[in-house]
């Protein structure tokens, strides 16, 4: 699985960031987005989804700061 750290990116480099990770991986799902503990960062990260029309969910109950990237089923 493809996977982006965004630890230590700013809110408004992250957003290019996430939309061309996101579009570059269409074909190539699931991916994984580390967004770390920030709230700001996670809204980023669900907003550029939703606008690709897919989905995402924490990569488990133990780890809140990594989302998984798939298409909505």
């Amino acid at each position: 699985m493809k996977k982006i750290d965004l630890h230590g990116k700013n809110y408004e480099e992250s957003e290019i960031i996430v939309s061309t990770f996101i579009e570059n991986n269409l074909n190539n799902l699931p991916i994984k987005i580390i967004t770390g503990n920030s709230i700001n960062m996670k809204r980023i990260v669900i907003k550029s989804v939703k606008n690709y029309n897919l989905s995402c969910n924490y990569q488990n109950h133990h780890n809140l700061g990594a989302l998984i990237i798939t298409n909505k089923y």
